[in-house]
């Protein structure tokens, strides 16, 4: 089953991003294909390597674990 896509609005370096995104998008890939802000990276996609980590209301996060709804 899939559900709709839910809009999602997050601030990103200073500038308000809208996009859409299923529920199950993880924060790394909206970033990236959704906004195209490539500079996050996936490597492991398990949490483990750190490449794809954002900083999130002042905390580093690992983007491939987190939901891009969850960070709206």
């Amino acid at each position: 089953m899939t559900r709709d896509p839910v809009r999602v609005s997050l601030r990103v370096n200073g500038r308000r991003e809208v996009g859409l995104a299923e529920p199950r998008t993880t924060l790394a890939v909206f970033l990236r294909e959704e906004l195209g802000l490539t500079g996050t990276h996936l490597g492991c996609e398990q949490g483990v390597c750190g490449a794809c980590t954002v900083v999130l209301d002042g905390v580093a996060v690992r983007s491939c674990l987190m939901f891009a709804v969850q960070a709206e």
